[in-house]
Parts: C-alpha cells; sequence; structure tokens
C-alpha cells in the first residue's frame, strides 16, 4: 500500500490500554513489541499505568524510554488499586521517573465521597510537585461514558496545582500536544486534512458549507478517530454507539479510539481488579482476551481485508442524540474542556531526556 499522505504516523496512540496495565509483568513483554514498532512516530505515544514496583518489569521499562514519543502517565488516586498503598505507588514513580525523565500524574478517577478529599488531593499534587510538576485530571465515567469531576473539585486541584507551580490540564491530549510542541488534536480544529485517507478506511463523507466533514451514520469512536485523522470538525446524521468502537470493517480485530488516542492494545485477563473499571462494562472487552486495533500503517490493509464490520445492534444501547433536524458532532456525545495546550510558556519535556537505572 502506498499512502498519499503520511498520516500513520501522526496518529497519536496508545499501548495496551485495555484490561490489563502495560507495566505488569503479563504485559510489558507486548508492550516494549508495540513501542519498538513505533519508533518512527511523530505523535506521542501514551502508556497508563497503575502498576506495582516491581524489579522484573524494569529492563523492559529501560527499552520502552529509548522510544522518545512514549510520554508515561501514572494513574494516581490514592485508592489503594490492587493493594498497594500510596508509598509504593510513589515508589514506582520515583523509579519510572528515574528511566524516563519525567512521569505525568494521572489523577483519573477521582470519586465523589471516596478519594476527593482535600487532603488526598493535596498529597496527589504534591507528588506532581515533587516530580515533573505535570498532572491531567480526571473524572469517573457515568452512564453515558462521560468522564466527570464535580466542578468545585475539580476547581479545588487546578488551585492547588497553580498554588505548586504544577502545570494542570483537562485532557491527555492537550497535555501531549503542550509536551511536544504540536497542535492540539482534540481542539485545534481546522481544515480538514487527509480526506484521501477517508474511501480507504472505508468512510464515505461529504463537506457541509462550513467545510466540516459529514457522515450519514456514525460512532462516537468514528467521531473521534477522524477528528484525529482530519484535524477538523466530524458531523453526522446519527450516532449509532456511544462507545469508542469504530464503525469499519476489522475482522476480529476492534479498533477503537477515544478522544485523546488511538489504541493498540491487548485485552488480556490480568489486572489490578480496581472497583471503578470502565472496561468491564464494555460487552466486547469486559475480560476476554483479544487483540485491539493495529499499528496505524496497517489500518486500511486490515479494513480493506476484513470480512465484516460489528454489528453494533447486538450492543447494549446508551442514551443517544436522536436523528432531529441537525447533525451530531462530539459535543454531544462526550464533555467538552477549555484547551489548556497554549496557556502554559514552553518548556523542555524532561522526558526527552532519558536515563537508566
Amino acid at each position: 500500500m502506498t499512502y498519499t499522505s503520511d498520516w500513520p504516523r501522526g496518529i497519536p496512540v496508545a499501548v495496551n490500554d485495555c484490561y490489563g496495565d502495560p507495566f505488569i509483568i503479563e504485559q510489558v513483554p507486548g508492550t516494549l513489541d508495540k513501542v519498538q514498532q513505533l519508533m518512527d512516530q511523530t505523535a506521542p505515544i501514551a502508556l497508563f499505568t497503575k502498576a506495582p514496583l516491581n524489579p522484573a518489569v524494569l529492563p523492559y521499562l529501560r527499552d520502552i524510554a529509548a522510544n522518545p514519543m512514549v510520554i508515561p502517565f501514572y494513574s494516581l488516586t490514592g485508592l489503594g488499586e490492587g493493594g498497594y498503598d500510596f508509598d509504593h505507588r510513589r515508589r514506582m514513580i520515583d523509579t519510572m521517573g528515574a528511566i524516563f525523565g519525567d512521569v505525568v500524574i494521572l489523577t483519573r478517577p477521582i470519586i465523589a465521597g471516596r478519594n476527593d478529599h482535600p487532603d488526598n488531593l493535596a498529597r496527589l499534587v504534591r507528588v506532581a510537585a515533587e516530580g515533573s510538576r505535570i498532572m491531567v485530571l480526571g473524572g469517573i465515567h457515568d452512564a453515558k461514558k462521560r468522564k466527570r469531576m464535580d466542578n468545585d473539585v475539580e476547581q479545588m486541584l487546578f488551585d492547588m496545582c497553580r498554588a505548586a507551580d504544577v502545570r494542570a490540564f483537562h485532557k491527555s491530549s492537550c497535555l501531549g500536544a503542550y509536551l511536544y510542541g504540536l497542535e492540539c488534536w482534540n481542539h485545534d480544529m481546522g481544515t480538514p486534512r487527509n480526506l484521501d485517507a477517508l474511501p480507504e478506511l472505508g468512510y464515505t463523507h461529504t463537506l457541509d458549507e462550513e467545510g466540516s466533514v459529514v457522515l450519514g451514520e456514525a460512532s462516537t469512536g468514528d467521531l473521534n478517530f477522524l477528528r484525529i485523522l482530519t484535524m477538523s470538525e466530524i458531523r453526522a446524521g446519527s450516532i449509532i454507539s456511544n462507545y469508542n468502537l469504530l464503525t469499519v470493517p476489522s475482522g476480529d480485530r476492534p479498533y477503537e479510539c477515544t478522544s485523546s488516542w488511538m489504541e493498540w492494545s491487548e485485552n488480556i485477563d490480568t489486572c489490578l481488579g480496581c472497583s471503578y473499571c470502565i472496561i468491564l462494562q464494555i460487552e466486547y472487552l469486559k475480560k476476554t482476551p483479544r487483540k485491539v486495533g493495529t499499528h496505524p500503517r496497517d489500518m486500511i490493509s486490515t479494513i480493506q481485508n476484513a470480512d465484516g464490520a460489528t454489528d453494533f445492534s447486538r450492543f447494549r444501547k446508551t442514551k443517544l442524540p436522536g436523528p432531529g433536524d441537525r447533525l451530531h458532532s462530539y459535543g454531544d456525545v462526550r464533555v467538552v474542556k477549555t484547551c489548556v495546550r497554549h496557556a502554559y510558556d514552553a518548556a523542555p519535556w524532561r522526558g526527552a531526556t532519558r536515563m537508566t537505572v
């Protein structure tokens, strides 16, 4: 396949972000394999972890850190997931920081009445302040798969970060764009790009008077992926599913895309057992071992060679915007957050200078 544009290299990818964890011993070899295949990516590569400190994974982490586009996120909540206490997690964060140069603290999820007390929020901010001075905020998924956090709690976290000189972001995409000096692929929308790739990917589209890409129907995953691919707003006559699953043919390897990252994962049956796990609420994932997504460069061939598309009619429904008399877009299915990618002065991403321990 000869691409008329180099779009696959510019797709931000999250590796092993389904059931499992990219840095647990059961999955870290697969994480390294994917990261090494992504060495030519020009977009960030996200690794979201809650993994405990295990000396056996450290050689893998050193090799993973060789890819300069990797951003290590540690999801620190204070909830003691998997039976590992806060001090143990802090040791893992410090160890990762010595290997990767910096670790982004991800406060996901903050859950009302469980970990939103000011004392807990303060210790989360303190870890960031003593390390990378970077934090991404996040709440718990509601019934419509939207991340929610009480506005007062969110403002408290931002105020704490400001007082501690920690750069705080609503979304990991804004953070990724900031670290690498890129346009934010969730907010900096403009004239559509890479339109030549849409037919090859199986999408039939038109352009409206505003220049936006219009689909007849789409899933939330389609909206997410095509916004990243085209860096423009995507509209659809109807939303058929609120899953991040794409509607394109993919055989037994579903394609998923969140608002910030294309998934390339292996869903396994081992994880830390978080009580709030969103994956366990997704019918086609749960603890079922399966491959999710591919390297972006393999998407077109995978889609064109697949037997058929996913049957969305078999999935549990969430309340979706009706057909009505208007087109639907990202803001109808996800919470729109303010972009703060341009709010901070540019600063070197220390993670670009990686150390070994």
